[in-house]
């Protein structure tokens, strides 16, 4: 298959499936960011959940165990043993909370885009036709990050993004990639990491990856489509392989409904879970060894006798998560997820809970799809100036009084034309 047959495959995947798989990803969106109620995968489940509180979370109970595959230790949860959930604050797994606020010059403002956080800057995603763009943590604006288009520096959807301070360097993986683009700490276009060096073919669906600039390597897992030669792989910053790991059991047939999740969080390794939402089928959540180029088995769920449903792996640098739903069919070609539910194992001690958790600095309002707020050592939200202040309006009133004085100070001065605003917690370490 040469490149060009590959480009019509997606091109011809993207229409059948691009109605489909946005509708998926919407839907989630919208679970995510809407208040409603959650629940333990359906009605009954829930009735039955005994909820616990934070102080008996040495209490818990061991719900897994580990075992040995090719002299690797991994650890498996049994779903059956998990049963109460335990009541959280975002605090318990946070520090340092701040609430930045952008820039509000005309050139820095920007839209719903995802976040990375580092030591010094705040980096926010693509959103609409507004590209990429990079603050300092103080929210000073200092830029675009290349723009949007097909040109050089160009990109159209942004898939990946790495801060590399130490390199004065920034790495975006955009979606269907033949190379990673590569900018200045200024947003600045230098050049492209090639992906596809050794099988020209190749092209990125989704992916992720983790630059090692000090040691002139990078990691990278991609969506394993099961044409694809190659499920991951370590190359040198020229594009030169050094290892790959071959597709084997881990095709899934193209749909770009599915995703590659990672947190970010181990420092040797590129860690990555695989989320499939109509090819259901038990996982495994993965390091891929930057020294070895070896991907390695770290964690994975057994459902006993219950049907498997949609499920996401995420690492803490403590725990592993796991977030459970169920797809609906709501159309044609429409889904929506409900009774969405995650819980954590400590890596440790192997004992786990189902949890929700309440943002005690800010409404203690519950924090939805909270795993995929965190990455990279921090948890990050990107709010719109006036969903904040009716945030702060409706659960003042829920604080302690240190918090509530230092969230009404913040309330006065919020304006509604102002840029967005970035919510930083620093993860604690062991959690």
């Amino acid at each position: 298959m040469d490149a060009e047959e590959q480009e019509n495959i997606y091109r011809k995947k993207q229409k059948m499936n691009m109605k489909q798989a946005g509708w998926v990803v919407m839907a989630i969106a919208l679970a995510a960011c809407s208040g409603g109620k959650q629940s333990h995968g359906d009605e009954r489940k829930q009735k039955e959940a005994k909820f616990i509180t934070y102080s008996m979370v040495d209490e818990l109970p061991v719900v897994a165990h580990s075992v040995e595959v090719d002299g690797q230790e991994v650890t498996v949860c049994e779903l059956g043993l998990l049963k109460d959930t335990l009541d959280l604050p975002l605090s318990y797994w946070v520090e340092d909370f701040e609430v930045v606020k952008l820039d509000t010059r005309d050139e820095a403002l920007v839209g719903q885009g995802s976040v990375l956080v580092s030591d010094n800057y705040i980096l926010v995603g693509r959103s609409g036709n507004v590209p990429c763009k990079l603050f300092r943590r103080d929210g000073s604006y200092v830029g675009n990050v290349g723009s949007i288009g097909q040109g050089p520096g160009e990109y159209t959807m942004v898939y990946d993004m790495q801060i590399d301070e130490q390199a004065e360097r920034i790495y975006l993986l955009p979606w269907n990639a033949k190379s990673i683009l590569v900018y200045n700490l200024r947003g600045e276009y230098l050049s492209d990491i090639p992906l596809n060096k050794k099988y020209e073919k190749l092209i990125v669906p989704k992916g992720k990856f983790k630059v090692d600039a000090a040691k002139n390597r990078m990691a990278v897992i991609l969506l394993p489509f099961n044409y694809l030669p190659v499920v991951a792989w370590v190359q040198d910053m020229e594009g030169n392989f050094l290892h790959e790991v071959p597709m084997n059991h881990l095709g899934v047939k193209p749909d770009f409904s599915n995703e590659i999740y990672s947190s970010k969080t181990p420092s040797d390794a590129l860690d990555a879970s695989l989320f499939t939402f109509f090819e259901l089928r038990k996982d495994t959540l993965y390091h891929l060894n930057m020294e070895s180029g070896k991907l390695l088995p770290k964690f994975t769920l057994d459902f006993g006798q219950r049907d498997i449903t949609l499920h996401d792996y995420h690492e803490f640098p403590g725990h592993y998560v796991v977030g459970l739903t169920n797809p609906v069919q709501v159309g044609d070609n429409t889904y929506q997820t409900e009774g969405e539910s995650f819980f954590m194992v400590d890596k440790e001690t192997r004992k786990g809970t189902f949890f929700r958790v309440n943002n005690d600095y800010l409404d203690n309002a519950p924090i939805q799809y909270m795993p995929f707020q965190f990455s990279n050592g921090y948890y990050t939200l990107n709010i719109e100036p006036a969903i904040l202040m009716e945030r702060l309006e409706k659960g003042l009133n829920k604080l302690d009084a240190d918090r509530q004085e230092q969230m009404k100070s913040l309330l006065g001065t919020i304006g509604e034309n102002d840029n967005n605003y970035i919510l930083i917690g620093k993860l604690k370490r062991g959690l």
